[in-house]
């Protein structure tokens, strides 16, 4: 019996960019533990590039977790730091590193913080790019919730990258809206203009898993079974944020999805309209948000 021959996929093709208008950027680093720990070098190097262009840049980074030594094994921390506040060691490292400031926030998220930045200085045009490295759905349905100052605008100045990982494999989403309606994200060959949310691409990342709930009631055991990852995972997962955030600020993200496996490697969801429609197609038949 011959083999079957795979479709050919045109989606990279047909595939059109995010189109976006602004003046300066505000990078957001969610979460500063496996993932953000490594997202922040990569993170400072494309805002310095930015800022040599001519492009105000700014770093904000929020974790209310202090390094313990276990972090040392798969985060990017060192004994040294043991103790101390996540999100400010890291500002403080690549701040003296680079001569560049970097805010640090030691608290949890909270998505009011992004409603009442209407302006940074006299120029309301700020590209906005939370940066989502949270392993809880509490934390994101705080940035998944931080989405709706874009309800009302045409070109959405706030863009979600959210990125989550298993042992070996794990995923990053892009995305802008809470919307459901397939009306809202028409493209055109000028570009794109807006993306569902991760939140709406893969609703289960707004539920409680088991293992989050305080009345959780998993054996020590299963609890180390869920949290055994590869060292490597977490800086693989960092790369692919940078790389879809480094396209989203120069007006070249044809991708709103990635999948990756460190045996198999990496696919990518393209931004078409089928793509588009096919992620909120699910959701939508919900009629309601995941509770929260």
């Amino acid at each position: 019996m011959g083999e079957t021959a795979m479709p050919l996929n045109y989606d990279i093709v047909e595939a059109v960019p995010v189109t976006l208008v602004y003046d300066r950027v505000h990078f957001w680093i969610v979460g500063c533990g496996g993932t953000g720990s490594f997202l922040v070098g990569l993170v400072v190097r494309i805002a310095l590039d930015l800022i040599r262009s001519g492009k105000p840049t700014k770093i904000t980074l929020v974790d209310p977790d202090r390094v313990e030594a276990k972090n040392t094994i798969r985060q990017c921390f060192c004994e040294a730091e043991i103790g101390r506040n996540k999100a400010q060691t890291l500002a403080m490292r690549y701040s003296l590193a680079h001569d560049l400031e970097i805010e640090a926030i030691p608290l949890a998220f909270g998505p009011q913080w992004i409603a009442y930045q209407s302006y940074w200085g006299d120029r309301p045009n700020t590209l906005t790019i939370l940066m989502g490295c949270v392993d809880r759905a509490s934390g994101r349905r705080s940035l998944h919730q931080a989405l709706d100052r874009n309800r009302y605008r045409t070109q959405k100045s706030v863009w979600w990258i959210d990125a989550g990982n298993g042992d070996r494999h794990g995923q990053v989403l892009v995305g802008s809206s809470l919307s459901v309606d397939p009306n809202d994200y028409r493209l055109t060959k000028l570009g794109c203009l807006s993306l569902p949310s991760p939140g709406i691409q893969a609703p289960e990342l707004l539920v409680d898993k088991p293992e989050e709930l305080q009345e959780n009631r998993l054996s020590c055991a299963e609890l180390a079974r869920l949290a055994r990852q590869s060292p490597i995972v977490n800086a693989q997962a960092a790369t692919i944020v940078a790389d879809l955030a480094l396209d989203l600020v120069n007006g070249e993200l044809t991708r709103f999805a990635a999948y990756f496996d460190l045996r198999s490697g990496t696919k990518y969801r393209y931004i078409t309209p089928k793509a588009v429609n096919g992620a909120i197609a699910s959701f939508a038949q919900t009629n309601s948000m995941p509770s929260g």
